[in-house]
C-alpha cells in the first residue's frame, strides 16, 4: 500500500514537532523557564520550519540548528488507548556530524543533555561530551530506546566508563536491555544499579508505576510513583518531559526524592494531550501540583505570555549584548530642545563604550538616543510595547527588525530593560541614563534606585546611573529628594551612586572616569578627567 494511501485508511492523524532532545530542552523552556540552546541540524523543507517554529514558540534558541540541503528527520507514531509505538525515519535526514561541532555551541553552558540517538553519528557524542566537559557543564544522557542500547550497548558502556556523565535517563526496557535483554532474566532495578556505577545518578521510568531513582555509592534505591487520576491522551514524550523536570530539580539544587516527584508531575501533565508539546492546559495542571491550587488560577493565558515574553527578551539580549539603557519620554518630539541633545548623547556614548544602545524602543527620547547610536554604526536593540504614553506605537520601527522584541505586558519589558544594563562582568560597560521624561520614565527610574538600595542591582558590578539635567529638568526631583531626605524615609547615602548631569559633557567624562577610558575634547585626548567636569553624585545634591 502507498504511503498517501495509508495515511486515507488510518482515519485522524495529527504532524508535531519533536524529537527526544528536543522534547526535553522545550519542556524545560516552556514549562520551567530554563533558558536552553538547541544544537542540531534540520532540513530545509516544511517539516524542519514546523520544527523550528515549535521551538521557537517555546523560547527555545534555535540559531545553533544548522539548516541544510535535504529532508528533516521523521518519525511515524501509531497511538491508542493511551499507549504507542513508534518507528523512524532517518535514512535520508539530514544529520549533525561531528565536524560540525564547536565550542561555541556549549559556551556558557551548565548542562548538556545528550539522547542516545546521537550515537548513529560516528563520533558526534563523544566530541559533545568533550567539548561541554571543556566549559564545565555537567552531562545527562538518556538512553532513548531499548534498540539503541542493544546496537550500542559497549559503545554506551566505554563512554560511560570514560567520561563523567552526572545523569542516566532510561525507561525498564532500556535498562534490561542493557543488562543483556529479557533472555538474561534481568531486573529493572538490576540494570539501575549496574548503571549507577558508572555515572553519579540513574534514573529508570516504570510508566504507570513511576521510577526509581539511585546515587553511585548509595544502597539506597528511591521509589516516586506515578501522578494518580490522570487521563491520558497521548504517551508520547512521557519520558522526555520527566527529563525535563527531573532535570530542573537537580538545577534547583532539589534532593533526589523531589527531582523525581518534579519528573513524574512534567510526564504525567505531558500524556494529558497528543503529542510532546505543553499546551496551555497542561500547564495549568502542573503549576497547581508543583505550587498549589494558588498557581493555577495565576497561570493563566497572560501569565505564560509574560514568562513566554521574558525567554524571549533574554534571548534578544544574550544574542546582541548588554550595554547603555535609555528611559525617557515618548512625548518628546524633534521640535523639542531636548531631541537633538539626545542624539548627541546617544552617538557619544556609544561611541566612548562600544556597546550596544538599549531604549523602550518606542518614540521621543528613546528614538533620540537609538538614532545617535545608529549614526555612530554601534548595535541597538529595543523592548517595545503597544502604548507609550497612552499614544499606540505599533508601527514600523526605526529599529532594525532583528533588534527588538515587541511586549504585550509592561512588566516583562520592565525586567528586560533592567536585565540589559546588568553588568555581568568587570570589562562590561553598561550604564542607565535617563532623559527627561514623565511618569513610565520616574517608575523605572525609581524602581532602578530601589534595586540599587536593595542591593539587588550593582553590587557585584556597579553600575553608573545618570540623571540628564538639561535645562533643571530635574530640579524638582531633586526637592523631593530633599524633602524626603529630611523626612527619614530616605537616607542620602543611598544616592551616591546616583549621578546628576546638566550637560552631554558631564555625562560622557562621568562614564570615561567611570570605566578608566579617555575621551578627545576638539581632538585632544582626555586622560585625567577634572571634578567638575563630572556629573554630581545625589549625595552631594542634598543637605
Amino acid at each position: 500500500m502507498r504511503p498517501k494511501d495509508l495515511l486515507a485508511n488510518v482515519g485522524e492523524f495529527h504532524s508535531k514537532a519533536g524529537g527526544s532532545a528536543a522534547n526535553t530542552v522545550r519542556g524545560l523552556a516552556s514549562g520551567f523557564g530554563v533558558r536552553c540552546d538547541l544544537v542540531g541540524a534540520r532540513g530545509k523543507d516544511e517539516w524542519g520550519a514546523m520544527f523550528a517554529s515549535s521551538m521557537k514558540r517555546a523560547s527555545v534558541n534555535t540559531s545553533k540548528v544548522r539548516v541544510q540541503p535535504g529532508p528533516t528527520g521523521r518519525c511515524v507514531i501509531l497511538s491508542h488507548n493511551g499507549q504507542r509505538t513508534m518507528r523512524t525515519c532517518l535514512d535520508d535526514a539530514v544529520r549533525l556530524q561531528k565536524d560540525a561541532l564547536t565550542a561555541e555551541d556549549f559556551s556558557g553552558s551548565k548542562w548538556l543533555f545528550l539522547s542516545g540517538y546521537c550515537l548513529y553519528g560516528e563520533g558526534l557524542m563523544e566530541r559533545a561530551v568533550e567539548l561541554a566537559a571543556a566549559v564545565g557543564a555537567k552531562v545527562a544522557l538518556d538512553l532513548a530506546s531499548f534498540e539503541v542500547v542493544r546496537a550500542f550497548r559497549s559503545q554506551l558502556t566505554s563512554l560511560l566508563t570514560r567520561y563523567p556523565v552526572e545523569v542516566v535517563f532510561c525507561n525498564e526496557d532500556e535498562a534490561v536491555e542493557y543488562m543483556g535483554g529479557l533472555q538474561s532474566g534481568a531486573t529493572p532495578e538490576q540494570g539501575l544499579r549496574q548503571l549507577s556505577t558508572l555515572c553519579n545518578i540513574a534514573v529508570v521510568t516504570l510508566g504507570e508505576k513511576g521510577c526509581i531513582v539511585k546515587a553511585r555509592g548509595s544502597d539506597t534505591i528511591l521509589a516516586e510513583p506515578a501522578c494518580s487520576g490522570v487521563k491520558v491522551v497521548d504517551a508520547t514524550g512521557a519520558g522526555d518531559l520527566f527529563a525535563s523536570g527531573f532535570l530542573y530539580g537537580l538545577m534547583r539544587d532539589f534532593p533526589l526524592q523531589k527531582c523525581a516527584q518534579v519528573g513524574c508531575l512534567a510526564g504525567g501533565a505531558i500524556v494529558q494531550t497528543m503529542g510532546a508539546e505543553l499546551t496551555q492546559a497542561c500547564l495549568r495542571w502542573l503549576f497547581a501540583r508543583l505550587h498549589g491550587d494558588l498557581a493555577a488560577t495565576v497561570v493563566r493565558d497572560s501569565a505564560s505570555a509574560v514568562h513566554q515574553e521574558l525567554l524571549e527578551c533574554y534571548a534578544l539580549i544574550a544574542r546582541m549584548g548588554r550595554g547603555v539603557v535609555y528611559y525617557g519620554s515618548a512625548r518628546l518630539k524633534q521640535d523639542c530642545p531636548h531631541w537633538q541633545r539626545a542624539v548627541d548623547l546617544g552617538r557619544e556614548v556609544a561611541r566612548l563604550l562600544d556597546c550596544t544602545t538599549w531604549s523602550g524602543g518606542g518614540p521621543g527620547m528613546m528614538q533620540a538616543a537609538t538614532l545617535g547610536a545608529l549614526e555612530a554604526k554601534k548595535p541597538v536593540g529595543g523592548i517595545r510595547i503597544s502604548r507609550e504614553a497612552g499614544t499606540t506605537v505599533r508601527t514600523a520601527s526605526y529599529l532594525p527588525t532583528a533588534s527588538a522584541v515587541f511586549c504585550r505586558f509592561l512588566s516583562s519589558r520592565k525586567v528586560a530593560l533592567v536585565d540589559a544594563g546588568v553588568r555581568a562582568a568587570e570589562t562590561d560597560r553598561t550604564a542607565y541614563i535617563f532623559l527627561p521624561g514623565g511618569l513610565g520614565t520616574m517608575d523605572e527610574l525609581f524602581e532602578i534606585m530601589t534595586l540599587m538600595q536593595l542591593k539587588k542591582l550593582g553590587s557585584k558590578h556597579a553600575v553608573p546611573l545618570i540623571l540628564c539635567n538639561y535645562d533643571g529638568f530635574y530640579d524638582g526631583l531633586m526637592n523631593f529628594l530633599r524633602a524626603m531626605d529630611r523626612n527619614g524615609t530616605v537616607g542620602a547615602a543611598e544616592l551616591k551612586d546616583v549621578m546628576l548631569a546638566a550637560h552631554n559633557e558631564e555625562v560622557l567624562d562621568t562614564l570615561a572616569a567611570f570605566y578608566g577610558l579617555s575621551r578627545k575634547v576638539d581632538g585632544e585626548p582626555t586622560h585625567h578627567l577634572t571634578p567638575g567636569k563630572r556629573a554630581s553624585s545625589l549625595l552631594g545634591q542634598l543637605p
